[in-house]
């Protein structure tokens, strides 16, 4: 392996984007492969901060050569922001790194300084060249999906994560928003360890830039611990336009007169945008009348960005309505002109559409320097980051002086020669004298009293009621009329002004327990955001199959969700006061409208976090369904108080008053229903096709269908042969008009595919057992935290399983510096699913009774650990729990624990008394369980447990179970043993080495579902029915 250094950096940066690195940018990649990254990166928009992501890649690589215990580049790197974007210019630039690098690979051209950096970062993660898995994997977390882990799938891993501080945070501090309790260990630890944050515009999110460093202070194991578990903590590097005196003393990368000189950053730097201040009485009149009289001259791409999202509906419809005025000779805008809405509540996959249409226009690779046709983009705070849009006039409502920066920075932002302009407009209500303006009452609910304090500092700096926003042009205006040369502290968004609350370890002592979580403990939204919390988010889905009529009811909704659960493209994020606000039936004030931001100063508490009253049943009721996975927790709403932060939102597609919580393109309250986008979702986020055919969802499919399911449920069902024909007639039928449903049946036609019926047996939903592949590369394997999508796709032996778990974790430790937890972590994997020998969950896993369950282990010779039959839906498990005998809250883990620990003479283990005890809470801890409590299970009946380990034939009569303690008794030992270790290797410490196994566990299954691995005893009761 061939060493890289800073000469290597060049060339990598050139093989992967065609042009040199900047000065900044190679300074950067010398002290980051060295180790060390700055205390702070301050540099102005547009100057290529995004290229952090290329540097952090290559200095994790350039580290493959030390020992796992030497290496101080993080694994994981988190790009976090402070906006709901809908253009991610990190995801999209880390992306392309990650196709590249594969497919540099796969070329196998050892001359490619990118193939080196793939081979790499192969060594880092313990994978090779001819795996499934790319060099490095990518995602975009900026919503939580319940159970949709997978960012979260690997401890060695090289992974970027493009996120925001809410999803961040949240998961740092084992509360995830939309994640499950039992995924939360596993984020919390990823985050915590072998990480890099690399926090965007940290000037204004002071309080989690406060809690980031807190917490780094707590993962120090000579003070917080007993023992370290031999990785280490994340590196913070924070992207500041105010770094303080300390960051100042420990460096801070800026521009200097060497990045000056390269032409292409010199045009962005000096480029002029001088701006017109103009008081107005009517901000949306006034927006629209500035807009079409743009119009009026040569072609121009005109760029609107506002504070409120109804704001910027308001001035969309306006604009679109005098785009439709029948009367040529009255029409104000040309019919043709391209008008786009962008805001932060939009569906992925409706976002990545438009942003393809937006990149014709306004991307960095549209016309230059002027445009060849007139556009408008109507827009919040979601484009003032992330967006790499190019702009030739911009027009915008006032704002801090920071956000206006940002806007500013996506006019002219390339740096073209032409004539850019902007105008900054301030509603007359708005404006104040300092006299007037209430610390305790601030002006905006946004920005405060920046906003006041800015338009006034504008005014009295400007020059023929006209302000230069260019980056040098503002830059100069600030070092001559400030002190500091940096913008005011009182002109900032007010988040940069908040501090974050004291964390005590009393704090951590709650946030730790996530199984159950106890009953009150801190808001982590404090921790992110400050005194004055931000404005929490959740997903909203709309589904076409969730009607009432005299077989299908609303009790059924949950699971007809769960035959295809939610997944991230289909996801709306949605403040979560605009939702309650909707299932109230109330009206949407704009005064009350927090913007696309994260944070807001002023919600009125009584709406926002805690409404009251219930709605009005009748009519007017709104009904959802808010989906916490296949368990009693998820639950149908009416009623604001019903939902909280992270929840999922299931409402009926046929809901058009639902249309006010996002912007769905070419949807109105004309439409028959929101478009249902759940395969064209799963297809993209699982890399698996799924088909639902149910008379709800006829009318989107082709004709064939209805034949076929009409005798779906007669006396004599389509056959396998059937399906297949079916499908591939109904490809050819719509390959050109939608190519997603196109390639869902080509692979159904062509895989082999489970069958499962809806709850009111009018419907059945195909799923393929096997993996797209194909033009997509970039995909994670779906793995969550518990029983997940992987364990229903193949037969597998429990021993089998163990054996492939066993070799993920052994491949796991040699990765990292785990040496002395070896012992403990192959033995709690060897032994962690033994409980599943239970004939009861044997019968489950098979959605059989006991006798034919009995019969099949008789036959195989051992017990299942998974199956292609296990029950999906709340329905089928209650139906599976109560044929079989089952109680409820079984978990197999804890009767893994009960074997080990009161028959550890059965079993070959080499661990010393201490490390039994940690093997021992792995087990238990294995699916989030035990921290710190078991689950309650009644289980009066305690069967005969019969099985094969190794050579060895293992029985414990019921006489012998009756003896032991239920895991769930506060004196069983799992609480002490949680609460023992916790203290040994730290809060985040045990959660790691947790994750350590069930990260192994996890893979296992998903390479068993993939087909990675080959069964070690062939056994025609491997295969999958037909």
């Amino acid at each position: 392996m061939i060493e890289l250094d800073l000469d290597c950096f060049e060339m990598f940066f050139r093989e992967l984007h065609g042009t040199s690195p900047y000065p900044w940018q190679r300074r950067l990649a010398e002290s980051a492969i060295s180790g060390q990254w700055p205390a702070a990166i301050d540099l102005p928009t547009g100057a290529g901060k995004t290229a952090c992501i290329d540097i952090a890649i290559f200095s994790l690589a350039a580290q493959a050569r030390l020992q796992a215990a030497d290496r101080t580049a993080g694994r994981r790197i988190f790009f976090c922001v402070n906006r709901r974007i809908i253009v991610n210019e990190a995801f999209d630039r880390a992306r392309e790194i990650a196709k590249k690098l594969w497919a540099a690979e796969r070329t196998g051209d050892r001359d490619s300084i990118l193939c080196q950096v793939a081979e790499s970062l192969r060594e880092i993660a313990g994978t090779t060249a001819q795996s499934t898995v790319p060099p490095v994997d990518v995602l975009e977390v900026r919503g939580g999906i319940y159970r949709d882990n997978r960012w979260a799938r690997s401890a060695t891993q090289p992974t970027i994560v493009c996120t925001t501080l809410d999803q961040l945070g949240s998961r740092l501090l084992f509360r995830g928003y939309g994640v499950s309790n039992g995924a939360a260990p596993v984020q919390a630890a990823l985050t915590a360890y072998d990480s890099l944050i690399l926090l965007d515009e940290a000037h204004i999110s002071e309080p989690f830039r406060q809690t980031l460093t807190q917490v780094r202070d707590f993962l120090d194991a000579e003070r917080w611990a007993e023992s370290s578990v031999g990785v280490k903590p994340f590196t913070f590097v924070p992207m500041t336009a105010t770094p303080n005196k300390d960051m100042a003393s420990r460096g801070v990368i800026r521009i200097d007169e060497q990045d000056r000189q390269v032409s292409q950053l010199k045009h962005r730097l000096t480029a002029t945008k001088r701006s017109e201040l103009r008081e107005v009485k009517d901000l949306v009149k006034a927006i629209c009348d500035s807009a079409k009289e743009i119009t009026k001259g040569a072609p121009v791409a005109i760029g609107i960005i506002v504070n409120r999202v109804a704001t910027a509906r308001a001035i969309y419809d306006q604009l679109r309505q005098a785009r439709a005025e029948p009367n040529a000779n009255k029409r104000s805008i040309t019919a043709d002109t391209p008008i786009e809405l962008v805001i932060g509540s939009m569906r992925p996959l409706d976002r990545d559409r438009q942003a393809e249409r937006l990149r014709a226009l306004i991307g960095p690779d549209r016309p230059k320097p002027e445009s060849e046709v007139t556009s408008i983009v109507v827009a919040t705070q979601c484009l003032e980051v992330g967006a790499d849009f190019d702009f030739d006039v911009l027009i915008t409502e006032c704002a801090s002086l920071d956000a206006l920066r940002q806007r500013f920075g996506r006019l002219n932002r390339s740096g073209r020669d032409i004539y850019a302009f902007g105008v900054v407009l301030m509603q007359s209500k708005d404006v104040k004298p300092e006299e007037k303006l209430l610390e305790e009452k601030p002006a905006d609910p946004i920005y405060g009293n920046a906003l006041t304090r800015t338009w006034a500092w504008l005014n009295a700096n400007a020059i023929q009621e006209k302000i230069d926003f260019g980056i040098d042009g503002l830059n100069e205006l600030l070092i001559a009329r400030t002190e500091t040369g940096q913008i005011p502290k009182e002109l900032l968004s007010p988040a940069g002004l908040l501090n974050a609350p004291i964390l005590l370890p009393a704090y951590l002592d709650l946030w730790c327990q996530t199984s159950p979580q106890p009953a009150l403990s801190p808001d982590v939204s404090l921790f992110i955001h400050g005194p004055k919390a931000g404005e929490p988010d959740i997903q909203v889905v709309w589904r076409a199959d969730l009607l009432e009529d005299e077989v299908l009811t609303r009790a059924d909704w949950a699971d007809v969700v769960a035959l295809l659960p939610p997944t991230s493209a289909e996801c709306i994020r949605v403040p979560i006061s605009r939702v309650r606000k909707w299932l109230q039936n109330e009206s949407y004030d704009v005064s009350d409208d927090t913007g696309d931001t994260m944070a807001v100063l002023s919600a009125d508490e009584e709406k926002v976090a805690k409404p009251k009253g219930n709605i009005k049943v009748g009519v007017s009721e709104r009904l959802a369904l808010a989906w916490r996975g296949s368990s009693d927790s998820t639950v149908l709403v009416n009623s604001p108080e019903q939902i909280f932060t992270g929840d999922t939102l299931v409402i009926p597609a046929s809901d058009l008053s639902s249309l006010v919580l996002a912007h769905i393109p070419d949807c109105d309250q004309d439409s028959s229903c929101i478009p249902d986008l759940a395969e064209a979702a799963f297809c993209q986020s699982r890399d698996r096709a799924s088909l639902r055919i149910h008379p709800s969802l006829l009318a989107g499919l082709p004709s064939e269908f209805g034949g076929l399911l009409a005798s779906a449920f007669s006396n004599e069902p389509p056959r396998r042969s059937d399906w297949n024909a079916t499908l591939r007639v109904a490809e050819s039928a719509i390959r050109d008009k939608n190519p997603i449903l196109s390639r869902i049946f080509l692979h159904l036609s062509e895989s082999p595919f489970v069958i499962e019926t809806y709850p009111d047996g009018r419907g059945v939903i195909l799923t393929s057992q096997r993996p797209i592949g194909g033009d997509i590369d970039w995909y994670l394997p779906p793995i969550d935290d518990g029983d997940n999508d992987a364990s229903r796709q193949q037969k597998v032996f429990l021993s089998d399983h163990t054996d492939h778990v066993i070799d993920a974790i052994t491949n796991a430790i040699d990765c990292l510096p785990l040496g002395d937890y070896r012992i403990p972590l192959t033995d709690a994997a060897k032994f962690h699913d033994l409980g599943k020998a239970d004939d009861r969950f044997q019968a489950m896993l098979l959605r059989s009774d006991r006798t034919d369950a009995a019969m099949f282990i008789a036959m195989a010779g051992q017990p299942l650990a998974k199956s292609v039959e296990t029950p999906g839906t709340n329905a089928q498990i209650e139906r599976a729990r109560e044929c079989n005998g089952l109680p409820r809250g079984f978990r197999h883990e804890m009767l893994s624990l009960q074997i080990v620990e009161h028959c550890e003479q059965l079993f070959a283990i080499n661990a010393d008394a201490k490390d039994r005890e940690l093997i021992l809470h792995l087990i238990a801890a294995h699916h989030g369980h035990g921290r710190p409590f078991a689950p309650v299970v009644e289980d009066n009946e305690l069967p005969l447990i019969e099985f094969m380990f190794g050579d060895k034939a293992i029985a414990i009569a019921h006489e012998k179970r009756r003896e032991w303690l239920p895991p769930h008794r506060l004196d069983s030992g799992v609480s002490e043993r949680f609460w023992r270790y916790t203290k040994h290797f730290g809060w985040w410490g045990l959660a790691y080495l947790e994750a350590v196994l069930r990260l192994s566990d996890q893979q296992a299954s998903a390479a068993e579902a993939n087909c990675g691995f080959v069964p070690r005893r062939k056994n025609e009761l491997m295969e999958a029915p037909n």
